[in-house]
């Protein structure tokens, strides 16, 4: 689904939209619903839904809404409105811009208000349905795509400093930037009000106000989440397209799989299931497993109405799926080798039919979260009995040894960056943000961020040491362009991502949960173990390794070797990418690969995403031509 529109101040400017609709649109232009008033256009394509109302206002929708009954409810709507836009400007009939606290779903929006001359465009919290706008001195653009504004000839092609500093230090910090200067984002939970010639950004959904969740018992947290998550995978079944999951070795995408594969089994509907897997025999290493195929294939066989298909992690040239998803996304990709077998299920599913994919992306950061910071929180109340409670009912459940329970205690009391700096003395420091980011230092200073600023910002448990919903929170905006990559495999394969984990009903529910439950017992991820219960063979739901994804990496790398060096030579030609990318030190490591055997994963996975990112804005220089 596609929005575009332009609005200005002069009720009488010559307002051209055609060339936005042309390369915002995925199908055919000619097909989208438009309207036009005193001083705007606005147009909804490939399906997006266009609803008009009295004195010239008028809502467009990408997505979908969700509980519209309880909405129509709330709004004491007797006859149903014909469709999700209608319902959506009857919301802001009566709530205005405060709509966006009531509709529930996958959305992005926009709502003209003839009357006060006000543009409001929103997202939900999930952010699968991305937004941007530009506005200057008397006019505001804005359009699913950041790249399609550049369509319009009034808006310069200049590449935004703050944004590149923001990719290369893994920060959120310019959330609401895009790539493209003087382009805002409108991020994942966000919106922004155009009026009398300003625009005002701000976040809306604020989670971190929620109450703590209070109930009895801990099977209680479980039903409810259990509860929630089943109604969020029912919500996203399209009644008319062929459904698809990602199918992973663990508990967030095999419980989605497995709520999705029951619910159509009752409509007689089958469920086709991708599972990535290595092309070649892996080594598991400590705490994780590299082929998840066996994992992945107990839950399928669970259920007959599912069709499982084995993608092979190696499907396509790493620098191929590079050059595909670059040109079709706002943001560079992050992880190359990732990014190959999910295009590779991108891929099958749309030559299988499959209209609609259901992922599990955000579970980590709700129902399955770990609940890593209990021992931490327990510290922070005061609470030192619970939190070496804690330590000791995880060593009587997994093992533990005693040194392990020391280290533990030691992280939960000490200041995360007092506590790395010992664990780096006696050499399990794990690695730091120079490892990880390839960002030129003398780029982040001119920016006013030093190497200590980089490295305090990037270690995300130092900023919220004893606060699990924090700590949740600042992964998930960090994790703010799902909605871009989703674009990606829309226009790339015609394939509509979908992920219930993101449910915004579900992540306030688990945000508002104490972190203790999520540990029960010293049960790391006790509340996913106890949904995933009945849906997912014992073994599966009670493994406590980590699935590792692209277990073989290192074979796509070394394959991908002449292309990587064939690129950092055209980046040195750039005018701007050698100011903000480190590449005589990309050379340097390049130059030292030992082969598929090299097992400095975090060094080598940081060059190939410098050099992603580095490609990606390479073809942003130039004019807007």
């Amino acid at each position: 689904m596609s929005l575009c529109g332009i609005a200005s101040l002069d009720r009488h400017a010559p307002l051209d939209l055609d060339r936005v609709l042309r390369a915002v649109t995925i199908g055919n232009p000619r097909a989208a619903r438009r309207w036009s008033g005193e001083g705007v256009r606005l147009a909804a394509a490939d399906g997006a839904g266009l609803a008009t109302g009295p004195g010239g206002r008028v809502a467009l929708l990408s997505g979908e809404l969700h509980e519209r009954g309880s909405l129509r409810a709330a709004l004491g709507l007797t006859d149903a409105p014909r469709d999700d836009a209608a319902l959506l400007l009857a919301a802001y009939d009566r709530w205005g811009v405060e709509l966006v606290q009531h509709v529930v779903g996958d959305w992005s929006l926009a709502i003209w208000d003839g009357a006060d001359r006000r543009l409001l465009l929103a997202t939900d919290p999930g952010g699968y349905h991305p937004l941007a706008v530009h506005a200057d001195a008397d006019t505001v653009r804005f359009a699913t795509d950041a790249r399609a504004l550049l369509a319009d000839p009034a808006i310069e092609r200049e590449i935004d400093e703050a944004k590149v500093l923001d990719w290369l230090a893994y920060s959120s910090a310019a959330a609401d930037h895009s790539f493209y200067k003087g382009i805002h984002r409108v991020a994942p939970g966000a919106r922004a009000v155009w009026t009398d010639g300003t625009l005002t950004l701000e976040r809306w959904w604020q989670p971190e106000r929620l109450p703590l969740l209070r109930l009895r018992h801990h099977d209680d947290y479980v039903e409810a989440v259990r509860t929630a998550l089943d109604e969020a995978v029912r919500c996203r079944l399209p009644a008319d397209r062929t459904v698809g999951s990602q199918l992973s070795g663990g508990l967030d995408s095999g419980a989605v799989t497995a709520l999705a594969a029951r619910a159509l089994a009752a409509g007689g509907r089958r469920l086709t299931a991708f599972t990535a897997a290595p092309a070649r025999a892996v080594a598991d290493v400590r705490g994780r497993f590299g082929d998840e195929w066996p994992h992945a294939a107990a839950v399928a066989a669970l259920h007959p109405n599912i069709d499982h298909v084995r993608i092979a992690n190696d499907d396509q040239p790493l620098f191929d799926v590079v050059e595909q998803r670059e040109a079709a996304q706002d943001v560079p990709l992050f992880n190359l080798s990732n990014s190959v077998w999910v295009s590779a299920i991108d891929r099958a599913a749309r030559d299988r039919g499959i209209g609609v994919l259901l992922t599990g992306g955000m579970g980590n950061m709700s129902f399955s979260w770990d609940g890593a910071l209990a021992a931490a929180e327990a510290v922070g109340r005061g609470r030192i009995d619970q939190a070496v409670g804690h330590a000791l009912a995880e060593k009587h459940r997994l093992g533990h040894s005693w040194r392990w329970v020391a280290g533990s205690l030691t992280d939960a009391v000490l200041p995360p960056r007092l506590s790395r700096r010992l664990r780096w003395r006696l050499g399990h420091g794990g690695w730091r943000f120079g490892d990880a980011s390839l960002i030129d230092p003398s780029f982040a200073a001119r920016l006013g961020r030093s190497a200590d600023d980089l490295d305090r910002d990037s270690d995300l448990r130092a900023l919220n040491p004893r606060d699990g919903r924090g700590l949740r929170l600042a992964v998930v905006r960090r994790m703010n362009v799902q909605g871009e990559f989703a674009r990606g495999t829309r226009r790339l394969y015609g394939v509509e991502v979908r992920d219930p984990t993101a449910d915004r009903r579900l992540l306030e529910l688990c945000l508002s949960i104490p972190e203790a439950e999520f540990r029960h017992g010293g049960m790391p991820r006790a509340i996913a173990r106890g949904v995933a219960a009945d849906l997912l063979p014992p073994h599966v739901a009670g493994e406590t390794r980590k699935g590792l994804q692209a277990a073989d990496w290192a074979h796509g790398v070394d394959q991908a070797l002449p292309a990587l060096k064939a690129e950092l030579a055209r980046l040195r030609a750039s005018r701007a990418v050698p100011g903000w990318i480190d590449l005589d030190r990309a050379e340097r490591l390049l130059a030292d690969w030992r082969g598929p055997e090299d097992s400095r994963a975090t060094e080598v996975l940081a060059v190939t995403r410098a050099l992603a990112a580095g490609r990606f804005l390479r073809r942003l220089e130039g004019g807007n031509a």
